[in-house]
């Protein structure tokens, strides 16, 4: 067992739920299995429209999102999230394919935790869960 950020992969990390909100299925396919490859629940949602939904049915430990969505864009799920009751402390993941300074800087600035660029390396998705995660992981 890997030992990323202070505590194993894998373990303690299966009751732990992610959602994933992208745009193209292939994309959301690979990072589905890569999550549930660190022992994460996922559930999956296609644009933010869809995500809020889900957000207002079942309580998650996690959010990533795309950023060019139709419907609600990632800039504006990001927002909804930071200001709905009971949403706040979602840690919040982008992912995208624009990576420059300004789309990393306006994601931060509603609420994101990290930007991490795609294609989504394996090895940086383990560090960057490890680091959201690890303040709410039993100890």
């Amino acid at each position: 067992m890997v030992t990323e950020g202070g505590f194993a992969m894998g373990s303690g990390l299966g009751k732990l739920e992610v959602l994933l909100v992208d745009d193209y299925k292939s994309i959301r396919d690979k990072l589905e299995k890569e999550l549930r490859g660190l022992g994460l629940v996922v559930t999956t949602a296609g644009n933010g429209v869809e995500a809020l939904g889900l957000l207002r049915s079942k309580r998650f430990d996690l959010l990533f999102t795309d950023i060019v969505m139709p419907e609600m864009d990632g800039f504006e799920l990001c927002q909804e999230v930071r200001t709905a009751p009971g949403f706040q402390d979602i840690p919040i993941i982008v992912t995208s394919t624009h990576c420059d300074t300004e789309y990393v800087m306006k994601a931060l600035r509603l609420g994101a935790d990290d930007y991490v660029s795609k294609p989504v390396d394996y090895e940086l998705l383990k560090q960057v869960v490890a680091r959201v995660l690890a303040p709410t992981l039993p100890k």
